[in-house]
This record gives C-alpha cells, sequence and structure tokens, in this order.
C-alpha cells in the first residue's frame, strides 16, 4: 500500500514537471517548415513543367510523322486550307469575280491529318461534298467540337475547347507555318495593328498563291511539295506553338478552314502579345488584342522564355523568344537559299 501511495506521488510530480514547447519554438518551427516548403515549391512546379513541355514536343512530333504519312500517300503536303470554291475573298480566274452561292469550308492541315493520328473513326465519317466540315453531324457531335488531344499543349491554359461567339469549339496549339510572306495593310478595320514587319522578310514576292513558308490557307491555290522546301526539311519551319486565346483566327477551332492556319508566321516577334479580347483591354493598342489580323498570327506559348518548333524532317527545336529577329526568318522561309546562323 505504501508502494502504491509513493508510486502515485512520483508520477503526478514527474508530469508536472515536464517541459512543453515554448511559443517561440512553434513559430521557429514553423518557419522553418515554411521555408522548406518555399524551396521544395519551385522545383515541383519546374517538374511539372517539364513533364507538360516534353508532352508538347511528343505530340509535335507525332503531326511531323503524320505529315510525312499524308505525303507518302498523296505525294504532297496538306493543304493549309481549302474551301469548295476557293477563298471568298478571291477572284476566281475562271470566271472573273468572287465565288457565289455556298462557298462551303472543307477543312485544312489539321482536318487531313487526322487519319494519319488514329482519328480515322472520325475522319471516315467527314462528307468533303456536304456541308463546311466543322459543322457536320459525327455521332450526334458538330466535328468542331472534337477534342483532339494530339492538337493540344498540356501548358496552354484551357481543356481542350474555347468559346467563339455562342457556340463552342475544340481548338489546337499548332498552327502551320505561312513564313515570312509579306502582310499588308492596318488588317482588321475594328481592331487595326500598324505594326510593319516587312522589312524581315527574305524574299520580297511572296503571298498566298506562293507563301515563303509551306502552308498557305489557301490550299485551292498552292499547296506545297518537299521538292519545294529547297533550303531543306531540317531547316525549315513546318509548324510552331500557337495560342487559341490570342488569336481570333485560331479561336475558331481546328476543324474549320479560316483558322491561321497558314497564316502563323515568322515575321512577328515570338511571344508577342495579342492576348487581349478587344482593343478596349488592350488599353487601345489594336495590335494587343486576338481581333488584330497581323500579331495573332506570331508564333507564341506559355512555356517560361521558349517556343517549340516542328521542322521539316520531323524534328523538334526549342527557340528562345528573344532569338535573333533577322536569322529567324530564314527558318521561317523554304526557298531563300541562305544558311541561318541560329
Amino acid at each position: 500500500m505504501v508502494y502504491t501511495r509513493t508510486y502515485k506521488k512520483c508520477f503526478w510530480r514527474c508530469r508536472s514537471n515536464r517541459e512543453a514547447f515554448t511559443l517561440i519554438e512553434l513559430l521557429v518551427v514553423i518557419a522553418i517548415i515554411g521555408v522548406l516548403v518555399g524551396l521544395l515549391l519551385p522545383a515541383v512546379q519546374q517538374a511539372r513543367e517539364a513533364a507538360r513541355r516534353a508532352s508538347c514536343i511528343n505530340h509535335m512530333k507525332q503531326i511531323g510523322i503524320a505529315i510525312h504519312s499524308y505525303n507518302d500517300a498523296n505525294k504532297k503536303l496538306p493543304p493549309g486550307g481549302e474551301w469548295e470554291q476557293g477563298a471568298p475573298w478571291r477572284i476566281l480566274q475562271s470566271t472573273g469575280a468572287k465565288p457565289t452561292g455556298p462557298n462551303r469550308e472543307r477543312g485544312g492541315v489539321l482536318v487531313r491529318l487526322l487519319p494519319y493520328l488514329e482519328e480515322n473513326a472520325l475522319y471516315s465519317k467527314i462528307d468533303f461534298e456536304g456541308g463546311t466540315v466543322a459543322s457536320q453531324m459525327v455521332n450526334g457531335k458538330r466535328v468542331r467540337e472534337y477534342v483532339i488531344s494530339t492538337y493540344l499543349c498540356p501548358t496552354d491554359i484551357h481543356d481542350g475547347t474555347l468559346e467563339d461567339g455562342s457556340s463552342i469549339r475544340a481548338i489546337s496549339n499548332y498552327g502551320a507555318n505561312y513564313g515570312p510572306s509579306w502582310a499588308g495593310g492596318n488588317g482588321n478595320p475594328n481592331c487595326p495593328c500598324g505594326q510593319n514587319y516587312n522589312s524581315y522578310r527574305p524574299l520580297t514576292n511572296t503571298g498566298h498563291t506562293n507563301p515563303a513558308g509551306p502552308f498557305s490557307r489557301e490550299g485551292n491555290i498552292f499547296v506545297c511539295k518537299l521538292t519545294d522546301v529547297t533550303d531543306g526539311l531540317s531547316k525549315t519551319i513546318f509548324f510552331g506553338e500557337v495560342r487559341a486565346n490570342c488569336s481570333r483566327h485560331q479561336r475558331r477551332g481546328w476543324a474549320h478552314t479560316n483558322n491561321g492556319n497558314g497564316l502563323f508566321n515568322t515575321l512577328y516577334p515570338l511571344n508577342y502579345d495579342s492576348c487581349s479580347k478587344d482593343v478596349a483591354s488592350a488599353g487601345g493598342d489594336g495590335c494587343g488584342a486576338e481581333c488584330n489580323w497581323k500579331t495573332e498570327f506570331g508564333y507564341k506559348s506559355l512555356h517560361p522564355g521558349v517556343v517549340n518548333f516542328l521542322m521539316g524532317d520531323g524534328a523538334v527545336t526549342t527557340l528562345p523568344e528573344n532569338v535573333d529577329h533577322t536569322a529567324f526568318q530564314l527558318i521561317g522561309c523554304r526557298m531563300d537559299g541562305q544558311v541561318s546562323t541560329l
């Protein structure tokens, strides 16, 4: 009994003499944890971006393989854009007038590559002699609503779709290269942009009917063959990264004809900010709005400080956004005969 009483007395005395953490000690521990998290978070973000960028590059390589597969089957590259009667603003040589009546869109390069990207189930149900490709119904859904994962870069801020007016469009983060071809006028009168980079063109006789790059949105007039890429496939850009929410044309979606493919080019500096919704939100500068018809066609990405490009040989190269602009034009052009210093 005496032993038990002594044990209890010691037990309570021992407990009461134990020291707890002081407030200062707790604050020090919390500060250390905060520092460790601060050091770790950027590393985690960098690892995630590295994974997203690797996925983006892999998608571009798949597009490169699809382009060469298409060329093997057709002996030419796919058209940048294609209409039933030719571009609606182009005077037809056969009649001397612009197309009349329905002039249905036949899609373009991103539509034509579908069967070479394991999307033949969708492609096989498109009626190219019927209505506008993007508006056709396939399995209860319009073609323009189908998200094609290969056309997306996970670094960009979207789920594969964007609103365009009252409809949802599945978009693409990759644009076919028009090259440093002539870009004239102030563009969209509702969204004017006076930026002029025409002086950087290696060649001055280029345009929709003879683009400096391998693709034109007027595929009814010009379709490139590999033999037309006289500077060499490894030295010519075929595709580059674009951001659909920074280009009104690209916002229309991968399935439409006039979606920027065969218009995107190297004339404009990489990552030129044209991402404002309208002139007002761009501070009155039309060149900073997605609705302008000039800087919206520059290549851009959300990868920190760089943009990826698919070359004609299927390789993907990464260029810094501050790349020498003159040298950049030479790899954007398919036939200038000059060696780029990049």
